[in-house]
């Protein structure tokens, strides 16, 4: 089982952590207006702070973690865990944190999850040049996208937002019209064929794995140990970026790409990974511009596309 944020490996509390969870906190107690779950982990992310795992926080995974027993040193009962030490909250802040917790769940309907289509480096800020992120300005706002505030550790700049149900529909107009284009159609045709066939030669890589591996672990006894751990080191870091290269090739080279005027009515219906494939297919960033100059009325006008299969205009 992993970490508790806010604890350290083998007991005892992780300072940094125990600081910032305690002003989170006090933040979700009961204020007017009410900070909702998800403004709180934005608010974290834009400090810099991350989960254990080193992810961004979400609403619920900070409500999680702060409701979690072992926050106030208590067991699974509610019982105090004897000898636990010092604690990231009190057994009283814990209890009102569960019953505001517990009240939010009641009170409000489920919402349905959103997902985003630009994200995962699809699109960045024109600003800065910083990726931007999928998130929601508060509980009751709808999905939109956002430059993160800057931090120590990330020079971006947080001045450029646009709500997803005018970017999206921007992005895709613009690469459904682009594969009418005389000559796009064939050139992504190519980039689908070679896509296919690095998915053929990245899995016959991936399922030798297990034999170097094994010829790794045969040469242990005659190799330096730090040598030994570098090398299975890279071989594992391989592994994982090939999967993940697979991964990001597979949703290109399955866009049905046959007959483009049946792409559009494809669109329409088209599972969401089918839908990434054919923008990452199509371009290779979407750059979000910031909304002034007069350009805050056409959502066309904030967006500027570097193309995959670029041809004279």
């Amino acid at each position: 089982m992993g970490r508790l944020s806010g604890y350290a490996n083998g007991g005892g509390l992780n300072s940094r952590e125990a600081a910032f969870l305690r002003r989170a906190a006090s933040r979700l107690f009961v204020t007017d207006p009410q900070e909702s779950a998800n403004a709180v982990a934005n608010w974290l992310n834009d400090e810099g702070h991350r989960t254990v795992r080193g992810g961004l926080w979400r609403g619920e995974t900070l409500l999680r973690t702060l409701t979690n027993p072992k926050m106030a040193g208590l067991d699974a009962d509610g019982k105090p865990i004897e000898g636990f030490g010092e604690t990231v909250l009190t057994p009283a802040e814990y209890s009102e944190l569960k019953q505001n917790r517990l009240d939010r769940t009641s009170a409000a309907p489920p919402r349905e999850a959103f997902e985003y289509l630009l994200t995962q480096g699809i699109a960045d800020c024109d600003e800065c040049g910083y990726d931007v992120s999928g998130s929601r300005v508060n509980a009751d706002a709808g999905p939109g996208y956002r430059c993160l505030p800057p931090t120590q550790t990330r020079k971006s700049c947080g001045k450029v937002r646009m709500n997803a149900d005018r970017l999206e529909p921007a992005v895709a107009e613009q690469v459904l019209a682009d594969l009418l284009r005389p000559g796009v159609h064939e050139k992504l045709l190519q980039l689908q064929k070679d896509a296919a066939e690095e998915v053929e030669r990245l899995r016959t890589h991936i399922e030798g794995a297990e034999d170097r591996f094994a010829v790794l672990k045969s040469l242990r006894k005659s190799m330096i140990l730090e040598a030994y751990k570098a090398a299975e080191k890279a071989t594992k870091d391989d592994l994982k970026a090939c999967r993940t290269r697979v991964r990001f090739l597979e949703q290109i080279a399955g866009v049905p790409l046959a007959d483009v005027h049946d792409i559009v009515a494809w669109w329409m219906s088209a599972p969401r990974a089918s839908q990434r494939g054919l923008v990452l297919l199509a371009v290779t960033k979407v750059h979000i511009k910031a909304s002034g100059g007069g350009r805050g009325r056409d959502p066309h006008g904030r967006i500027r596309i570097d193309w995959r299969a670029s041809l004279p205009s």
